[in-house]
């Protein structure tokens, strides 16, 4: 790092990335703002500064400074990976140690204890905060878990076999043990004796809801469309392809139907499509945090289902990236569903839900993100007739036809704002609609504004 560059970092001050000191303390101190940025996002150690940006140097033996440090990161299990070098700044001396970011696989602490970097303050992790902190990294995983009080005669044979039967192998347990095909699985720990993981009782156990009873899933249908007179309840019991299905037939069982007359024959039309439905349940099952005591719970409505789980969004995901990025919470759970053929393991799941709603001309699936829950909203409101091939229009047209509906004209700068994009990208998507006949457009220059057909 050259000296202005240092310089420019210094003025900015401590952060989250930057830690400024005017001597060398201790070795305890500095170990514990080396495990801090590696468990944050790695940064930069200063030695030679005060706080307030001022310059002091540090006196005496230089390379003793730096056998400091290295006797500090060693006190560190396991060592993080640093680089420490000497730069001259004003004619002073200063000692910068660089901190790498840990891989999001691990972490590190010093004698046993988890330190990470608030703002420009190191923060011990305690209780909760450290189950949160290694569940985020994906260090602690529900289903890697030991489930002490089950034993092997928990395990239903009737379902290994129907999996096995998925799987393409129905003749597996004729030839080998029940403990070789869980074995086989990783779905148990052999130290120091053999015990079952919670992934093995979640799919194969005789009774899954002795071991996990938040396991079920609630399934309600409302009078109308507030939460307010209970028409039907079931709770789904029994192993997670078990509580997938029992839910997605809940739902079509409840929700609200169309009739059309077909030669004659008087059919019934879901008014969402099912596949839709199976999509957003299988996603509350595969990713709820299940360290969470709560239980998922779907509620059909006169014009709506929502899919509400526990937990939101795991670390690394966001809103904006949904059904364009994959993150596994509980990556043995996503995987044997994707052996039951629920699951296509490629993070599709969301981009099919729109695709599906898009298609059965209905809105697009809404979700609302906290940090302690997820909710999927359908809506079974069918989008104005005029919109017609709305299955070839893009997230943002469908968007803009909406405004249009509620406000009666659009602007190319509205449609540009709402949908966070350049004006020349709105103006080329407003073409596109006029050229389908579903807008039109009033006006020239300044005043020009769209309409809908």
């Amino acid at each position: 790092m050259d000296a202005e560059t240092l310089k420019k970092i210094i003025a900015e001050g401590e952060n989250v990335e930057v830690e400024l000191k005017q001597s060398f303390h201790s070795v305890q101190d500095i170990a514990k703002d080396i495990c801090a940025f590696a468990n944050t996002q790695g940064g930069l150690l200063i030695l030679g500064v005060k706080d307030n940006g001022t310059i002091e140097g540090l006196k005496g033996e230089l390379d003793k400074v730096q056998q400091q440090i290295s006797n500090a990161n060693s006190m560190i299990h396991s060592a993080p990976l640093i680089s420490v070098e000497i730069l001259s700044l004003d004619n002073k001396k200063v000692v910068v140690a660089a901190v790498h970011k840990a891989d999001s696989s691990i972490f590190h602490s010093v004698e046993g204890v988890i330190y990470v970097r608030i703002g420009s303050t190191i923060q011990r992790l305690e209780g909760q905060s450290i189950v949160e902190f290694l569940r985020n990294r994906q260090i602690l995983l529900f289903d890697e878990a030991i489930e002490p009080s089950a034993r092997l005669e928990d395990i239903d044979l009737r379902k290994v076999r129907a999996y096995m039967e998925k799987r393409g192998q129905p003749a597996l347990l004729d030839s080998h043990s029940l403990k070789d095909f869980l074995i086989s699985k990783k779905l148990v720990s052999l130290q120091p004796d053999m015990k079952l993981k919670s992934a093995a009782l979640l799919f194969f156990a005789k009774d899954v809801q002795q071991f996990y009873p938040y396991t079920q899933i609630k399934l309600v249908r409302f009078d109308g469309s507030e939460p307010i007179k209970v028409l039907a309840y079931e709770d789904a019991k029994g192993s997670l392809p078990q509580l997938i299905d029992h839910s997605v037939n809940f739902v079509m069982r409840f929700v609200p139907k169309e009739f059309v007359i077909k030669d004659t024959q008087r059919e019934e039309i879901p008014a969402l499509p099912e596949e839709a439905v199976r999509e957003a349940v299988i996603n509350a099952v595969a990713h709820r945090d299940y360290f969470n005591k709560n239980e998922v719970q779907i509620s059909v409505f006169d014009d709506r289902v929502e899919i509400t789980n526990p937990g939101g969004l795991p670390e690394g995901m966001s809103k904006e990236l949904l059904g364009a990025l994959s993150i596994q919470r509980n990556p043995k759970i996503y995987q044997f569903l994707k052996d039951y053929g629920y699951m296509e393991g490629i993070g599709s799941g969301i981009s099919k839900m729109y695709s599906l709603m898009r298609e059965s001309r209905l809105n697009n699936p809404e979700f609302i993100t906290t940090k302690e829950f997820f909710r999927a909203i359908l809506r079974t409101k069918k989008l104005e007739k005029t919109v017609k091939n709305v299955a070839d229009l893009s997230d943002r047209q469908l968007k803009g036809l909406e405004y249009l509906k509620q406000k009666g004209k659009v602007k190319s700068q509205d449609y540009a704002s709402i949908n966070k994009i350049s004006t020349p990208t709105a103006i080329k998507d407003l073409l596109e609609l006029e050229k389908k006949k579903l807008i039109k457009k009033i006006g020239k220059y300044k005043g020009a504004h769209y309409v809908l057909t």
